[in-house]
């Protein structure tokens, strides 16, 4: 069971060489490596989709997806060959704060200003079409 208060602790944080558990590396490298191929999924779907507004959104999180998985496969490997610094496990907390931080960013432009932009779009789009 995961220890949520021994994770937090300063020693066990910071330590700059961690060991880490060979179950704990492929959870970790599978869960990261599953944000990529989500990530690719989101670029399939959006080669697909014509519409502006909808890749615009799609890009973002395909952006968020990939960088994301990327960084957390590194920092997995780099956790696996017990590199002096970079493994340690506060570079853990930084890439979920990050993370947190950037889908954050997205989720308020989906909710806040896509739906305006898109609507001025329609907008705009039926006032030339009528206009013609």
């Amino acid at each position: 069971m995961f220890d949520f208060i021994k994770f937090f602790t300063p020693s066990y944080l910071f330590d700059l060489r961690p060991y880490i558990y060979p179950q704990t590396a492929i959870y970790l490298a599978a869960f990261f490596a599953t944000l990529i191929v989500i990530a690719l999924a989101i670029k399939i779907i959006l080669a697909k989709n014509q519409e502006k507004f909808m890749a615009k959104l799609g890009n973002k999180y395909f952006f968020l997806l990939l960088t994301m998985g990327a960084l957390g496969l590194a920092l997995v490997w780099l956790r696996y060959e017990y590199v002096q610094i970079l493994a340690a496990r506060f570079w853990l907390v930084i890439w979920l704060i990050a993370f947190i931080w950037w889908l954050a960013a997205i989720l308020k432009y989906q909710v806040k200003t896509w739906p305006k932009a898109r609507q001025q779009s329609e907008t705009r789009k039926l006032s030339q079409k009528y206009s013609k």
